[in-house]
């Protein structure tokens, strides 16, 4: 009998995986100069940052500008860190519940990472995204955003 009723508590206990919609447009990339050296744009006040890399991120229809997608910086020798950031604009930040980039380069294929939600702005998603190769290789790598709300699921 205790079999029994174990079997039952086992069949009651779902395995609730979160199913998500993508929020955003397709195709909404950047690219990456991978082996060449760090560009720097000069700021008003004269100090010279990294060059970034972004572009908007638009409603799945095309018709609403939801955010941002920026990296930094746009280049950079192999081993160079490169901040990946997502700004979701505040009236949409709470529909968004995941964010990942997806990177592609000839020869190396692809791969896909989740960004961390920030935890001090509602709507700002980071990833620290560190380029690998061969000491003197050069190529540019394709970095896709993607944009996810959770589907509530059917009971």
């Amino acid at each position: 009998m205790s079999a029994f009723v174990l079997a039952l508590l086992f069949a009651c206990v779902e395995d609730e995986e979160a199913t998500y919609a993508q929020y955003n447009g397709d195709d909404e990339s950047v690219s990456v100069e991978v082996g060449v050296d760090t560009r720097y744009v000069v700021e008003d006040d004269g100090t010279e940052v990294p060059e970034s890399v972004s572009v908007p991120l638009m409603s799945s229809t095309g018709t609403v500008d939801i955010g941002t997608g920026t990296v930094t910086p746009s280049a950079g020798p192999i081993g160079t860190v490169h901040s990946v950031i997502v700004e979701v604009a505040s009236d949409y930040a709470d529909d968004v519940d995941r964010v990942t980039v997806r990177t592609a380069s000839d020869g190396r294929g692809e791969d896909e990472y989740e960004l961390d939600r920030d935890s001090a702005g509602e709507g700002y998603w980071v990833f620290e995204l560190e380029s690998q190769g061969e000491e003197d290789e050069v190529r540019t790598d394709t970095l896709t955003f993607f944009l996810y709300a959770e589907v509530d699921s059917e009971e």
